[in-house]
Formats: structure tokens, sequence, C-alpha cells
């Protein structure tokens, strides 16, 4: 019965048609555009753009027009041949149409996500863009990153602003001169920790803070890791480019707390002795508190001893039981997630260091090559778990989960009637493809003769590449394969 059913998912969505994943595009014909010329005479005009997932959306060959006469003028050229859209920045627009500028568009249109590759001046950028009835649509601050122009916003007139006289890394440094400032303005005005708010996180700075703070604990964080533990009195003081964690140790005791799978309770002694371990904080998820500017209220968080074999993630959870649900995995707007630095992450997964699932769930990548490091990497995090806890089908359908790629369960026997996979030849075989016995093993492509795999006695473990009798598979993003993702319960 579970094979049936999972083999009719997966032959619906065969028929599901190729317009199925796309998105919908709404018309914004009310906004004007300033344009700042060379000579600071300034042009306001009409423009249009859709709105997709509430961001404006911005049609390239219209700001082609728009600065065609100012000194970030560009062209643009499509080649059907590669199927890759050239601009060729300080050159007229060779498609220049006055009218195009004064156009307004209507009615809801279906969006794609644009699959064309981008280059300014022969070299090719990433940035993410909607295809609409054969034209590429941007945001108009990404637009400006790639071609060095200033995008402001007056929202009293509702007009954006463009200077294509000042680049867009100049605006950015002047507006985080300003951010500076104000942050040092903030910092002189101390922040108070109510009696209801005793565990508190403080993200790091660009200058030193200071908190007035009933009698508890100051817990140090810099590069995700814990460099301090200490009592505190009325007052904090954070170094800048320290992040801190404020936890009054008489409320604390009551907070749900698992460290090193030990549950319940922990003495003062208990706890002031490991927190300063090799202590890792990976996640925190945190409520801003209406009456302060840097400080929020801490709801979970997750923390992991560097220096055990076989890490144990721990916990700790500032809120009923009834609510830890919703905190995980709902959708509450407003809490927060603090994530470690993906490039630490992944230095830690190389030496197998376990760090749990919400990490890896809320640093969601964005394109493919991205997934495929992702799931390689939550692969290899888990190095050393058992086969009983991860099987060889376990271990790929978590790490694809993981990077969002729709094939779990990875059923040895299934995954090659999957409309997610495909076979290629052997002799393509690269770093994230899948090699498969159907029903007898599945295990994931490192590249360089190596595979992150699960095997019985041994467990999740990097091994040397076995190619007999395997087949090669390479995974689909849900673009690639022409279908919606598809969402199904095995019963």
């Amino acid at each position: 019965m579970k094979k049936f059913l999972l083999l009719l998912t997966l032959f619906i969505g065969l028929l599901l048609p190729q317009g199925a994943f796309a998105i919908s595009a709404s018309p914004n014909n009310k906004s004007s555009i300033k344009i700042i010329d060379p000579d600071d005479s300034e042009r306001t005009l009409p423009f249009s753009t859709y709105n997709i997932n509430d961001y404006n959306y911005f049609k390239l060959r219209t700001l082609a027009n728009y600065m065609n006469h100012t000194v970030k003028k560009f062209d643009v050229k499509y080649d059907e041949s590669k199927d890759a859209v050239f601009i060729s920045t300080g050159k007229n627009y060779s498609d220049y149409d006055a009218m195009e500028m004064v156009k307004k568009i209507y009615g809801d249109k279906e969006a794609h996500e644009t699959k064309q590759k981008i280059f300014v001046d022969n070299k090719e950028i990433k940035i993410e863009g909607y295809n609409i009835e054969g034209n590429n649509y941007f945001k108009l601050r990404d637009l400006g990153d790639v071609l060095d122009f200033m995008v402001d916003y007056d929202n009293e007139s509702k007009t954006v602003i463009i200077n294509p006289n000042i680049s867009s890394a100049k605006a950015e440094k002047d507006l985080n001169k300003l951010a500076s400032e104000v942050q040092k303005e903030l910092s002189i005005s101390n922040d108070s920790v109510t009696t209801d708010n005793t565990f508190c996180y403080i993200p790091a700075s660009g200058s030193p803070i200071k908190v007035n703070v009933s009698p508890g604990y100051l817990i140090e964080i810099k590069n995700s890791k814990i460099t301090n533990f200490k009592k505190c009195k009325d007052s904090i003081s954070i170094p800048k480019g320290t992040a801190a964690i404020y936890m009054n140790y008489a409320n604390f005791k009551n907070k749900s707390i698992c460290i090193d799978d030990n549950e319940g309770n922990m003495s003062e002694a208990y706890l002031n002795n490991w927190f300063k371990k090799n202590i890792f904080v990976p996640f925190v998820k945190a409520k801003k508190l209406n009456y302060s500017n840097n400080m929020y209220e801490i709801k979970y968080m997750e923390l992991v001893n560097l220096d055990k074999k076989y890490e144990n993630v721990s916990y700790i959870f500032n809120a009923p039981i009834e609510e830890r649900y919703e905190i995980n995995y709902g959708n509450n707007s407003d809490l927060v997630n603090f994530t470690a630095d993906k490039n630490q992450v992944y230095g830690l997964a190389k030496k197998g260091k376990n760090i749990g699932f919400n990490w890896w769930y809320a640093t969601s990548p964005q394109n493919y090559n991205e997934k495929i490091e992702h799931m390689i990497n939550y692969a290899l995090s888990v190095q050393g778990f058992s086969y009983d806890q991860y099987d060889c089908s376990g271990l790929v359908g978590a790490a694809a989960d993981v990077a969002g790629f729709d094939i779990a369960p990875a059923f040895s026997w299934l995954i090659e009637g999957s409309p997610n996979v495909k076979e290629i030849p052997m002799k393509d075989l690269r770093r994230g493809d899948l090699l498969n016995k159907a029903g007898s093993h599945i295990m994931i492509y490192l590249g360089d003769g190596k595979v992150v795999e699960s095997v019985p006695k041994a467990g999740v473990r990097v091994a040397s590449v076995r190619k007999s009798g395997y087949k090669a598979l390479r995974i689909l993003d849900r673009w690639e394969r022409g279908v919606a993702p598809l969402f199904f319960m095995i019963e």
C-alpha cells in the first residue's frame, strides 16, 4: 500500500502542467521615479512595476531607457544561442524608446523564476529575478548594486530616487557611517532589563553597549562561540563586535533545560562550569523587546559542546510546553532567528560536528549549487551516528530535506522512478550526485573518489566510492524538473 501511494503521487507529479510552478505578479502603476542627471538636474517620471511576494520588480529594458542619458547608461542584448542576457555598461541603449518609460502595465501575470544567465561586461552575476511574458524583471536595489548606482526612497512623496552620480558602494558606506553614529548615540543611553525579561540576547554591535540589569550572569559570544561567562550586578558592558546573553539565575531555574542529555534544573555550579567549556551557539530564536533598541527575549536556543566526541545538542526553552511547537515550527513574525556563520558551520561539519536541525532549516539555500553544498555538509555533520539513527536512505533523505530538495523518503528501491532525479552516465558523476543500488544501498558522492554514506556496522562515514552495480542519479531542483514541489504523507 505504501509503495502504491508513493508511486501514485509521483505519477500525478509528472502530469502537472509546466505552469504549475508559476507565481502571481500584480501590476503597480502608482509610483514615480526621480533621476539625478549629471548636471544635478532632476527628472521625475511615472513608472510601473510588478509586485511579487510584496516586492516590486522592475523591467530591465525599461531601466535601460531611464538610464540612457546618465553616466551609468548601459545596453542590453539577448543571445538566444546561449540563452543569456548581456549587459554592457557605459554604452547607449541600442533599443532606446522614450515611450517605454511612460507605458503602464495591466492585469495579473504569471511570473517564472529567471533561468537565463545574466552577464555584466561579460562577467556572470547572480541576481534574483523573474521572467514575465519574455521580459526579465529584477529588484531595483539589486540592479543598483550590480550596475553601481545609488537607489533611495522618499517615503513622504512615495518616490524612488536614482542617483547615477553616486556609486552604490559609497551610498552603503555613508549609510553604515550614519548607522554607526546612531548606534553610538543609542549606546550612550543605557537599555534596561525589566524583571519580566530575565533571559535576553543582545546581538553584536559596532559600538560598545551598556545595559542596566538585575544581578545575574553575562555570557559573551564572539564568532558564535562563548568566550566569557561571569557574574554581573546592576549593569553589564558589552564590547563592540560581541554578542551577549544575560540571564537571571533565580528565574533561569524555571526554564526547560537539557545540557549534554541531562534534563531538568541545573545547579548554579554546574552551569557555571559548563558554560566555560568550548561551547558553540549555532541558533537562537528570540522576540524583540518593545522597550529596547537592541535586546531580544530568548524563546529557544541551541548550544553544542565542541569538546565532546559525538556532540549532544543542548537546548534551553523559555516558554510553556503548549507554546513550544509553535515556536520551533510555526510562522511567527514576532520571532527572529540568529544563526552562526555558514562557512563556520560547514567547517565544523567537515570535522563531523553535529549542531542539530534548526540551523540547517533556518539558513535555507537560495540556488541549486548552494543546496548541494548544504546537503553534503549536513550529511558530513552527522558522521559517527549509528545506522539505527540514520540508515542509508534516512541519511540521504534528511540531508536533501534540509537543503530543500524534494526527494525524501529516499528509498533506494523507489528513487529511480522519482521525477525529482534523473539517471546520468557514470562518467558524468559530480559532487552532490547520488549512487544507488536499487533495493540495496544509496549514498552521496563527494568528489575526489569519496562518498558519504551510512552502513550497518560503521554508521555514517566518509568512504571510497564504489560504482559496480550502482546507477548515478542527479537530483533535479523543482524548476529544472518543470513541476511544482510535491508534499505527501505515507501512512
